[in-house]
């Protein structure tokens, strides 16, 4: 796995992904950003993707401060080219990688009879094909380079049981898992491993309910054993599990993080 380059006033925690290179996407925000800080304070340098950028900017900064190094460039992945092109510039600045993290995702919540095939575009490029775009360029160079690499991606709950008004979304994410059982076949061989963390209700989700509407809040969490929503750290722990030196035998699965939500059905 690659070393990460030598900081100038920096002293890094040497962490358990200390030496190890990670693109995040998403990772100005919510739980990308948060899983990019779990995975710097772990030891990874850390290239960040955004829509913006100098949200972008802004996180580069606060990842340093980590005392790691850390990149970074804009891109819009509901644009397949820009995948292609975030990429070509990643792994040009930072590359090879020992991480990826797919985690960008949007939803735009409607009616199964409304949805316009602009919307489906935008939804499957952005939460399925970019994220097998990134991961076909950062495998090839993790095996050309002889990197046990690590590539994670992130689906929902919604895939086990129906979000509402989110069908598009819920079936892209469904074929991130599918997309994960097939690359844990075809990159073991090259000791790289692919799992998925699928959060619960997280208010950082994009289109969760509970995102928007803050008097579901207390609604959500009666619905939860754990008696709580979920936070992006929970979702952060997760992947960076998937991460670690002693995980590497562990691929081609979906974890379920949702406080147990899908094993309780509420009949009130």
């Amino acid at each position: 796995m690659t070393d990460a380059p030598a900081l100038h006033g920096h002293h890094p925690r040497i962490g358990r992904l200390h030496g190890k290179t990670a693109l995040v996407t998403g990772s100005t925000r919510g739980l990308g950003r948060t899983t990019a800080e779990w995975l710097a304070r772990e030891g990874a340098s850390i290239y960040v993707s955004g829509r913006k950028q100098e949200d972008v900017e802004a996180t580069i900064a606060a990842i340093e401060t980590l005392g790691v190094k850390a990149w970074g460039s804009p891109a819009d992945l509901a644009k397949p080219e820009e995948a292609h092109a975030l990429a070509i510039r990643a792994l040009e600045t930072a590359g090879p990688f020992d991480i990826l993290v797919n985690n960008a995702g949007m939803s735009q919540p409607q009616p199964f009879l409304d949805v316009t095939d602009a919307e489906w575009d935008t939804e499957l490029n952005t939460n399925v094909r970019s994220p097998f775009i990134l991961s076909q360029h950062l495998a090839r160079e993790m095996i050309a380079y002889g990197i046990r690499g690590r590539i994670v991606n992130i689906s929902t709950i919604g895939v086990f049981a129906a979000h509402k008004q989110q069908m598009v979304y819920n079936i892209a994410k469904g074929g991130v898992q599918a997309m994960t059982r097939c690359m844990a076949w075809e990159l073991g061989q090259h000791g790289i491993s692919a799992n998925c963390v699928a959060p619960g209700a997280v208010p950082e989700r994009p289109g969760s309910q509970e995102q928007t509407d803050s008097g579901a809040l207390q609604v959500w969490s009666e619905r939860i054993p754990m008696g709580r929503l979920g936070r992006a750290e929970d979702i952060a722990a997760a992947v960076v599990f998937f991460c670690l030196p002693e995980s590497e035998w562990t691929t081609g699965q979906t974890l379920l993080v949702d406080g147990g939500h899908i094993s309780y059905l509420r009949e009130d």
